[in-house]
């Protein structure tokens, strides 16, 4: 008894086998078609930028990320900056302004006389881990923080960025950090204005995030986005160019 099946299919390989093809030949191309039109990758955008491992700290920003002076936001005060991170929050209660508060404070101390800092300092250091142990939340003084930068919900959040911008939200269970555990501390990544971080990405290494980008749910990213791009996958790679009408806007504050 034959199985056609199975004979049909011998004498299809024996045919592929004289005429030297084979019937499987364009899967691969097949299938990376098939993955780019599910994804909705536009083939023309440029993959993120590698980047420069020669940049050093200072090149980008003007700082060195020893933590010896005050990286506040200029033109406000310490009071007025804690009244708009609290009206960005809209809650006294929500986790997110207080490990803003905590990293305000570590940096407005920076700017006091020697004698005043030192008893600040043990309340920051106080301050910073009550937040870290009830809030779950790292935020270390050492980082610029711009305004109106808002953490939506809270917990397993490791923001060791170099800097943030202003307006940028950031989900939970985000990291922003290095990408080898050796690495020096300036190797970390820069986040410009009105970024969009969604729950569970991580963002590492000595990269920049353009302005008004927006990164999506659990990527992982570790080379340069330009600016407008949306970002998704592992590793992450942009997607598309984001139109004018889904550019993310300024942190509502509620006063």
């Amino acid at each position: 008894m034959k199985f056609l099946g199975v004979g049909g299919g011998n004498r299809r390989k024996e045919e592929n086998r004289q005429q030297g093809t084979s019937d499987v030949s364009e899967a691969p191309l097949l299938h990376r078609r098939f993955a780019v039109e599910a994804l909705h990758i536009d083939p023309e955008l440029p993959p993120a930028q590698a980047p420069d491992a020669e940049k050093n700290a200072g090149e980008v920003i003007d700082f060195n990320m020893r933590g010896d002076r005050n990286q506040n936001p200029e033109g406000i005060g310490l009071v007025a900056l804690l009244r708009e991170d609290l009206h960005s929050h809209g809650t006294f209660f929500a986790q997110g302004f207080w490990a803003v508060a905590a990293n305000r404070f570590g940096n407005w101390r920076m700017g006091l006389p020697k004698p005043i800092r030192i008893p600040c300092t043990m309340v920051y250091n106080v301050l910073y881990r009550i937040v870290h142990w009830t809030c779950r939340i790292e935020l270390p003084y050492i980082v610029r923080v711009g305004r109106r930068v808002r953490i939506w919900h809270h917990g397993g959040c490791v923001l060791g960025a170099r800097s943030i911008g202003d307006d940028v939200q950031i989900r939970h269970n985000v990291t922003f950090g290095l990408t080898g555990h050796g690495d020096p501390i300036h190797r970390l990544p820069i986040l410009e204005d009105r970024v969009v971080v969604g729950a569970g990405a991580a963002i590492l290494g000595p990269i920049t995030i353009g302005h008004d980008s927006v990164i999506g749910a659990n990527a992982v990213v570790t080379q340069d986005v330009p600016p407008h791009s949306l970002v998704a996958g592992i590793p992450g790679r942009v997607i598309r160019t984001l139109a004018v009408n889904e550019r993310p806007t300024a942190v509502e504050t509620k006063v």
